[in-house]
């Protein structure tokens, strides 16, 4: 094989500075599972590839083959779209054409094979009374925010603009998000409260100090179980952090939060806004959040939010004894 001199390294291609390093994470992992798949290191699979003692899509069929025994096809399908950025990166466009790749090794079929199930309020108000502080403030900021899991678990304290009412603005930057525009969610009163309690028992520039995203993941899902809430015996139907997601949406479209704030917040902007997903008024979308949300969304601390309906049914009856008596007057 005459490799083009216009390649980079299999390194290189990991490091790419231009991509997040989650993605740069996702590369490795992808490189690593070739390897086991091939039972053999990167620079030896490479070497053979160039001394034409093995083909460049022999090795990739035998890694499909490898992952597609217990990996779901829309894992299958990710992993696979790798294979040709990496090729013809270290062997050069000409050495790995892409109409061969698709005759040689197939997509298959691709569809979900699992549905993310949806805790109830009062099932995460019980993952939240059994849980220590940490996952506490792990699920309800998930609940509450609507992150992905390590948008949360990777904010800083200055991410946090801790407003005089008590909740919190969080910025996410353009880089640290799926999407790549700069987004903000809230986090109510509540959660603030026990963030502050974490930061003095463990000091930290980050929320959640060293968490690790696994380690996170695993946790949860004890705590689902701990709840009540276990996957189907066929794996179908299953709960995850991800979950959390779709509860946050549903619980600020339940309180009157409109459409297009909800989708601006957990960051599905582009299904219904496209550019004007850029020009969002996020000060508009933080006062409707306050209003329709910061209390209604508390979990635990209740009082204060019965204290507030109190005082403006009492404001409201205020006004319906003014007009009473206005009309009274009239009739009189």
């Amino acid at each position: 094989m005459l490799v083009s001199p216009d390649v980079v390294s299999v390194s290189e291609w990991v490091n790419d500075s231009s991509i997040t390093v989650e993605s740069q994470r996702n590369r490795q992992y992808v490189v690593t599972l070739f390897e086991k798949a091939n039972r053999a290191s990167m620079n030896q699979i490479l070497e053979s590839i160039r001394a034409d003692k093995l083909s460049v899509y022999s090795a990739c069929k035998r890694f499909l083959d490898y992952v597609r025994k217990d990996r779901a096809p829309m894992t299958v399908y990710v992993y696979r779209s790798q294979l040709v950025g990496l090729f013809q990166s270290v062997l050069g466009e000409d050495n790995f054409r892409r109409t061969v790749f698709d005759r040689l090794c197939p997509n298959g079929s691709v569809y979900v094979t699992r549905t993310k199930q949806i805790p109830t309020r009062d099932q995460v108000r019980t993952m939240l009374n059994i849980s220590p502080l940490t996952y506490k403030t792990v699920v309800g900021g998930l609940a509450i925010g609507g992150f992905r899991i390590n948008e949360w678990l990777k904010r800083k304290m200055s991410d946090l603009e801790i407003r005089e009412q008590g909740y919190a603005r969080v910025k996410l930057q353009a880089e640290k998000t799926k999407g790549r525009y700069l987004r903000y969610t809230f986090l109510t009163r509540e959660i603030v409260d026990w963030v502050k309690v974490l930061q003095k028992t463990n000091p930290s520039e980050y929320v959640f100090g060293g968490l690790k995203d696994r380690t996170v993941q695993y946790g949860i899902k004890r705590l689902f179980e701990q709840a009540g809430m276990k996957d189907s015996a066929d794996g179908s139907e299953t709960y995850c952090a991800h979950s959390f997601r779709t509860f946050a949406g549903d619980e600020m479209r339940a309180c009157g939060l409109g459409e297009k704030s909800v989708l601006a917040i957990i960051g599905h902007v582009g299904k219904m806004m496209g550019a004007e997903s850029h020009y969002l008024d996020w000060n508009r979308i933080e006062k409707e959040w306050v209003s329709s949300c910061s209390e209604k969304m508390c979990f635990l601390d209740t009082g204060a939010v019965a204290q507030k309906q109190v005082v403006e049914l009492t404001r409201q009856n205020g006004k319906l004894e003014a007009l009473l008596e206005k009309l009274l007057e009239r009739i009189s």
